[in-house]
């Protein structure tokens, strides 16, 4: 099922002039509302008006996890505090503050409706979402089921009410972390039920990596298909890389973000599809926080096949069989 299929399935030549016009204007926010960027575009002798392909990514400066450390998220931030909609902490895999603005928002939200629909949540469907809906990545997905009409039973963090829940509903699938979906399992056993016995057929689980190393385990434990959402703390969003009812690899939600595979340990890019690298990301919507170019550590291989599915969005895999 698609959420939008015009863009979804759009051409790849369409696809590339719209990554490019978002680059441009991309950098050229970043430019003169990030300090950080500015400073970082200047000592490598780039002003925004060097963009003008997408190969012309490569003249700019990446961003590093230890920048992010180094620096408070405010001297990333492009815009005054007045301008933000929502403020939210990430807690995995390390405490990050995340903002947005309202736009900032409405793009998670369009991204995760999107990947709900490819794991073929409709309106027919009742969901339970276990967490705490502090999590933004959690609220965007409330926000996106509600997009599709779906039936939405906030689950809460208490593991036995989240149980009573599960038995005093028609709920069939559960968006989650790992983690909270295993402690799920361990309070059924705790109550003398085993979590195969509730009406469970689909779970949605959020990951700090590209990765889920538990899928099998998860799978089998709970009786259910599993599909995995790379949920990164530091681009604020749990949509980003998606998976179709084809299992192969992830899509990346390309008209929002631009992606890069670079060399380990090296700035040279790959542009072969058959060679392991590290993923590298650039935000091409965000307002608030953007990123350019941030290594984000993840090994990652491009597939350039076409998904059965119809989707034209660029898969991506990595060496462990967990991801697919």
């Amino acid at each position: 099922m698609f959420a939008n299929p015009q863009l979804e399935q759009m051409a790849p030549e369409e696809l590339r002039a719209m990554q490019l016009q978002r680059l441009k204007k991309t950098v050229a926010w970043a430019y003169e509302k990030s300090g950080i960027y500015k400073r970082k575009f200047d000592a490598a002798g780039v002003k925004p008006e060097d963009i003008r392909t997408l190969e012309d990514i490569t003249k700019l400066p990446f961003t590093t996890e230890r920048e992010i450390d180094e620096h408070s998220e405010h001297e990333f931030l492009t815009l005054p505090f007045s301008a933000i909609s929502r403020v939210c902490l990430w807690e995995h895999p390390k405490p990050l503050i995340r903002m947005y603005t309202a736009r900032d928002i409405a793009c998670n939200v369009e991204m995760m409706t999107r990947a709900l629909a490819a794991a073929d949540i409709s309106r027919a469907s009742v969901v339970g979402i276990l967490g705490d809906l502090a999590d933004s990545g959690l609220m965007d997905t409330q926000y996106a089921l509600e997009v599709l009409g779906t039936t939405v039973v906030p689950l809460g963090t208490e593991y036995e009410r989240a149980l009573k829940l599960l038995d005093a509903t028609y709920l069939s699938i559960i968006v989650s972390s790992a983690r909270r979906i295993l402690r799920l399992i361990i309070q059924a056993q705790a109550m003398g039920r085993e979590i195969k016995e509730f009406n469970l057929s689909t779970i949605l689980c959020f990951n700090e990596d590209l990765q889920n190393p538990l899928k099998i385990h998860m799978r089998n434990r709970t009786g259910t298909q599993v599909y995995n959402f790379f949920a990164s703390s530091f681009f604020g969003t749990s949509g980003m890389f998606y998976q179709c009812k084809e299992h192969v690899g992830h899509h990346l939600q390309e008209d929002y973000f631009y992606p890069e595979v670079a060399a380990f340990g090296r700035d040279t890019i790959i542009n072969d599809p058959a060679c392991m690298g590290e993923l590298v990301i650039t935000s091409l919507t965000a307002e608030a926080l953007p990123l350019i170019r941030y290594r984000t550590g993840q090994t990652v291989m491009r597939l350039d096949q076409p998904c059965s599915c119809g989707r034209t969005f660029t898969r991506f895999t990595t060496p462990f069989g967990s991801f697919n």
